[in-house]
């Protein structure tokens, strides 16, 4: 189930013609969050494939001085690697521009999370690979997924390792997932 929705999803956002407009919308909500204009160290996407853009979000927080990390996947882990400019990538795991670099051993205070998908109470359709999973689990940091109005559900099949991001970005609306936010 679970593959035929990602590729459905995948296939849909690969189409979508309002992903610069809607990816703009987004990033403007994104710096109206509290806790982003406080926070200083950043795990940000590159984007890929109509992924909601990040660039413009990323190129922001190195202007203001923040701290911002890109992931590089060795093995089956993700490792944060901070950058000082967007255009020190190069394609890495699954075509993804990925960061050179040392990596980063201090706390994150925000991390966007991709997803092909996510549901209400912040559960994330993601690629099939469980990178995020593994390392969102051992992190305490905001979770904030981006997604286009059409990729947040209504439920998400789950299993026990998957973790929810605490917030989710669209467009429209902000969606705080966890109770106690609410």
């Amino acid at each position: 189930m679970k593959d035929s929705l990602r590729r459905k999803l995948i296939e849909k956002r690969k189409h979508y013609k309002n992903w610069i407009e809607d990816s703009k919308k987004i990033e403007d909500k994104f710096f109206l969050l509290d806790k982003v204009n406080k926070s200083s160290v950043f795990l940000l996407y590159y984007p890929h494939k109509n992924e909601v853009n990040t660039l413009n979000i990323i190129n922001r927080l190195l202007s203001e001085g923040k701290t911002v990390l890109l992931p590089k996947v060795e093995g089956k882990h993700l490792l944060p690697i901070k950058i000082t400019d967007i255009n020190s990538v190069s394609t890495g795991y699954a075509g993804i521009k990925e960061p050179e670099g040392e990596v980063y051993q201090g706390d994150i205070d925000v991390i966007v999370v991709p997803a092909v998908a996510f549901d209400e109470k912040g559960y994330r359709l993601g690629y099939g690979k469980g990178f995020y999973d593994r390392f969102l689990n051992k992190q305490k940091a905001l979770k904030i997924g981006l997604a286009y109005d059409f990729q947040v559900l209504n439920d998400i099949p789950k299993e026990l390792h998957d973790v929810p991001v605490d917030i989710i970005i669209t467009p429209t609306k902000i969606i705080k997932t966890k109770e106690e936010q609410r």
